[in-house]
């Protein structure tokens, strides 16, 4: 039987590109248990290599996307078979799109009050036919958050998207599925802020060249601590000899 997955430095990463990632969802929207999609990129590999929970949870995730152009490389200097990246932004937008052609509805967790709420409303001027059952930001006290996953579970989403950042969403949704009434949840990141328009996409041309992290850099240079992770991950792949799949 063919592997339908590598790992990156001991880090699960499903073998699949933008097609085969949208695939894969909609066969887990289908089943009756919820199904967890997570989308690292080579900052939250490297967060893996301290944190032996997030790689466990990264393992036993139904799909994990290869979110960041260094995964790509280091797929294509020992030979794994990853073909492209899948942005988690972009995943994200194909599922809306699916949501508002089949009218099914999603619960927006995490982000500022605002910007949660922008997206929320961003998302129902593109996605009309989306029913939106709720949206929580991400700034609750602990003794709240029982009460937020009881809000949750009697509105049943069909879709969860929770963005907490890496890797306290990872954590949130993976401590929570057993419990949560939704088909889908997954870890989105900073996508609110995008789709809020309160942070914008790097052009295609750095995108497309995988040069996102570059233009990130240049509009945030205050990123520039994070950005360290990724030329320590590429030493890291160019001197592990073996990267077993």
């Amino acid at each position: 039987m063919t592997q339908t997955y590598v790992k990156i430095l001991g880090v699960r990463i499903d073998k699949v590109d933008r097609e085969e990632a949208y695939k894969r969802f909609l066969n887990l929207i289908k089943r009756d248990r919820v199904s967890v999609i997570y989308t690292p990129n080579t900052e939250i590999v490297m967060m893996a290599q301290k944190d032996e929970e997030l790689k466990e949870i990264l393992y036993n995730a139904d799909l994990v996307v290869p979110d960041g152009v260094g995964l790509i490389y280091a797929s294509k200097i020992h030979n794994l078979g990853l073909t492209e990246r899948v942005a988690g932004i972009e995943l994200m937008e194909r599922m809306l799109k699916f949501c508002n052609s089949t009218k099914q509805s999603i619960y927006l967790l995490g982000a500022k009050e605002e910007i949660c709420k922008s997206a929320a409303e961003k998302i129902h001027e593109l996605y009309s036919n989306i029913e939106i059952k709720g949206y929580q930001s991400g700034y609750y006290s602990p003794e709240d958050e029982q009460k937020i996953i009881d809000t949750i579970n009697e509105l049943k989403p069909d879709l969860l998207f929770v963005a907490f950042g890496a890797p306290k969403q990872e954590k949130w949704i993976h401590h929570n599925k057993k419990i949560l009434n939704c088909k889908v949840a997954m870890g989105v990141g900073g996508a609110f802020d995008v789709l809020s328009g309160t942070v914008k996409r790097a052009p295609k041309i750095f995108r497309n060249t995988g040069f996102e992290w570059l233009y990130r850099l240049l509009k945030n240079p205050t990123r520039f601590k994070r950005m360290l992770a990724l030329p320590h991950f590429m030493l890291k792949v160019l001197l592990e000899r073996d990267m077993k799949q």
